[in-house]
């Protein structure tokens, strides 16, 4: 492994990919500063615009997008009690209360710290796995991951909204529109209506782009703008090393909860800071405190959910699986550079893969230098009015969509996909399975046929081989747990610990 590690690391030991890795991190920590702006949101709008660079600069930049707008989510969560991104809404619960006692600069500070931390950890994992998971998942054939497949697409149905039948038709939706184009078998037309833009199928980056971003600013447009400014005066005292040092049990605690909960399809630093937030309270000898200012709140929240962010990525590079929605965006970048995210791709593109993990590690350190610099002079970036955020964004989402393929079709997808994902919104229905849908629907596809194809048309196939028969187990499992809880009326995205607080959030 520490062979490969310098050999990645000379691959990106160059101006452009260092360049690129820090102008994405700082772009991501402004950009998530701003309430509303979610870290998909930003990935999808700026991955078109790397398409045409090489993979270790356009990726680099990109993956330092993702870290740093999980993280900079907390400044307007800590400041004015509205998180930048979901992945930070648990934050808003004892960091605003810190800020309205004179305390923004510790609670922000706390949430520097713990992110670091977590990222970090989770970055060491993701290096120490993901070879050695390869490895194993080398050996499957079409019968496991077409198990694979079903087992994403259900979990991530089942997770990502309140309705167990809502993500199921949502994920249906995806599939049916991932469908779209040339049957690969037969070269048939199929649900193209006679537009020959649509024989090659759905463009992803258009469709991502609206159903993240385009969506995501006509619901901004809406709401009323109602903030609460930190009251009290800071006393712009830091953390001292007594306070991270009582503070780091909750931190690692909340990590690990935090790589296991990335490592899942369809889980991710939203659902993460909810559960690491909810963890720590029952854990704390505190827990009394947990709403009212703890230290340890902001501590879990913001470690549990920049945690996610390296152990996304476990699944989408080993098994082809985005792990949540900003790595479904990624997924789209690494395919228009040529890269299939696969139990192969380590074989085939090394360099490239370790190079990137060498870029994780530089942008957590380069996350401390800069992070301590947001936390200094970007407090007043969260009060941008958004009739001057929004039209900009909107300008960024029609060109990002047109520089896909310079087609003004891709446009009118990013349009048709930015309304679509409206109406989801409105009516509840999640958008997490319908992207994932889209993008496993081919692959499922080509599965289900060559699995057919190898066992003579009978169904036997994916329980004739040990593997197969394993995850089909753990699939059936896994689904009928779902079930259970669809049935009880409990989602699982909630917790009883957290509803309360979610609310209170809102």
């Amino acid at each position: 492994m520490i062979e490969n590690l310098l050999q990645g690391l000379a691959a990106m030991a160059n101006v452009w990919s260092v360049g690129a890795a820090l102008l994405g991190l700082v772009s991501g920590i402004v950009i998530g500063a701003l309430p509303g702006l979610t870290a998909t949101m930003t990935v999808a709008v700026l991955s078109p615009f790397t398409f045409f660079m090489a993979p270790l600069i356009g990726l680099p930049f990109l993956l330092g997008v993702y870290k740093g707008a999980i993280y900079s989510g907390s400044i307007p969560a800590i400041l004015i009690n509205t998180p930048g991104t979901a992945a930070a809404a648990a934050t808003t619960l004892d960091g605003h209360v810190l800020a309205r006692e004179g305390k923004s600069r510790k609670a922000l500070l706390v949430s520097l710290y713990s992110s670091v931390v977590g990222d970090m950890l989770a970055t060491v994992v993701l290096i120490a796995v993901t070879a050695p998971l390869a490895a194993i998942a080398i050996k499957f054939t079409s019968p496991e991951f077409t198990i694979l497949f079903l087992f994403a697409l259900t979990m991530i149905a089942g997770v990502s909204g309140n309705s167990l039948t809502k993500g199921l038709i949502a994920a249906a939706l995806g599939a049916w529109f991932g469908c779209i184009g040339l049957d690969p078998m037969s070269g048939m037309q199929r649900f193209t209506f006679g537009y020959a833009e649509l024989t090659g199928g759905i463009a992803l980056v258009p469709v991502l782009i609206g159903m993240f971003a385009l969506s995501e600013i006509l619901i901004q447009s809406e709401k009323r703008i109602v903030r609460s400014i930190a009251a009290g005066v800071d006393d712009a005292t830091g953390v001292s090393r007594k306070e991270m040092k009582s503070l780091m049990p909750t931190v690692l605690r909340s990590t690990g909860l935090g790589i296991f909960l990335g490592a899942l399809p369809g889980l991710g630093a939203e659902i993460a800071c909810w559960l690491s937030y909810a963890s720590a309270r029952r854990r704390s000898k505190h827990p009394e405190k947990f709403g009212k200012g703890s230290l340890e709140g902001v501590a879990a929240a913001e470690s549990g959910n920049n945690a996610t962010v390296p152990a996304t990525l476990i699944p989408m590079l080993v098994f082809g699986i985005p792990g949540d929605t900003v790595t479904a965006v990624l997924l789209g970048a690494f395919m228009a550079q040529g890269l299939l995210a696969g139990p192969l791709l380590f074989q085939q593109h090394g360099d490239i893969i370790y190079g990137l993990f060498c870029v994780l590690l530089l942008t957590n350190v380069m996350l401390l230098v800069f992070g301590y610099w947001a936390v200094q002079y970007l407090r007043r970036i969260v009060f941008i009015p958004r009739s001057i955020l929004l039209p900009c964004v909107t300008v960024f989402c029609f060109a990002g969509a047109y520089a896909v393929s310079s087609d003004f079709f891709d446009v009118l997808v990013m349009i048709g996909g930015g309304v679509a994902g409206y109406l989801m919104r409105k009516v509840d229905m999640p958008i997490p399975p319908f992207v994932i849908g889209l993008l496993l629907a081919p692959r499922l596809e080509n599965a289900v046929r060559q699995s057919l194809l190898f066992g003579d048309g009978s169904l036997s196939i994916f329980v004739s081989r040990p593997i197969s028969a394993a995850l089909l187990a753990i699939f059936a499992a896994s689904l009928g747990f779902l079930v259970w809880r669809g049935i009880r009326g409990r989602p699982v995205k909630q917790t009883a610990v957290a509803d309360e607080p979610r609310d209170a959030a809102r």
